[in-house]
Parts: C-alpha cells; sequence; structure tokens
C-alpha cells in the first residue's frame, strides 16, 4: 500500500469514527460543547505548532522516537483514564466521545491550516 494511500485511509477511519462518536453524543443530548471546543483548541494551538517545530529542528529518526513515545504514553494514560472515570463515577463513554471528536476537529483545523497558511518548508503531509 502506498503512503498516499495509507494516509487517506487513516484519515477516513479516524473520521467515520469522530462521525459515530458525534451521532451518539448527539443522540444522548446534553452535549458537552466546552469539553469539545477546549479540546479542539488545545490540539489546534498545542499539536499543530510542535509537530511543525519538531519537524523542521529535528532529524526524522529523532522524530520516530519521540512519536513512539508519545503513542507509548497515551497507551499508558487510557488506562489511568478509565480508573479515574470508575473511581468518581464519570461517564466515561461521554467523555471518550467529546475527547474524539474534539481531538478530531483540532487535528483537521491543523490538517487545514497547514495546507493554507504555513511556509512551504514546514509542511510535513505528502497527501
Amino acid at each position: 500500500m502506498s503512503p498516499r494511500r495509507a494516509t487517506l485511509l487513516t484519515y477516513f477511519s479516524v473520521g467515520l469514527l469522530a462521525l459515530l462518536s458525534a451521532g451518539r453524543l448527539l443522540e444522548a443530548g446534553d452535549v458537552p460543547w466546552t469539553v469539545l471546543l477546549v479540546v479542539a483548541l488545545a490540539s489546534a494551538l498545542l499539536v499543530g505548532p510542535a509537530t511543525w517545530l519538531a519537524r523542521d529542528r529535528l532529524p526524522e529518526d529523532r522524530r520516530e522516537t519521540l512519536a513512539l513515545v508519545g503513542i507509548t504514553l497515551a497507551m499508558l494514560a487510557l488506562p489511568v483514564w478509565l480508573g479515574v472515570s470508575l473511581a468518581f463515577e464519570l461517564p466515561l463513554l461521554r467523555w471518550l466521545d467529546a475527547l474524539l471528536v474534539g481531538g478530531t476537529v483540532g487535528t483537521t483545523l491543523v490538517v487545514l491550516a497547514e495546507r493554507t497558511v504555513v511556509p512551504e518548508r514546514l509542511r510535513g503531509f505528502a497527501v
């Protein structure tokens, strides 16, 4: 599979998951709009510029190592989030849906910004 096709398949999969999560949130009635907005803004304002700076300043092998560390930390944070949700009786699925939709919206904003306003030398997506 070509890198372009793999990237498009990833975008499609995450978009479909976000669409299903948005449907569940809207079906439940009380949508946590503030959580969605905060997560979307945080991912757009923190992840995008940090990625662009890392792409500009770090060599590719170092970026791959940092990406693996980030993925590992995210995987370790999931059981902690599950434990906190169970301990404090938080509605886990609703919050995960809100985080997924907000993160997807923020990532979409970052990709759109990269395509429209970021200088050519800082662009990294080859789609």
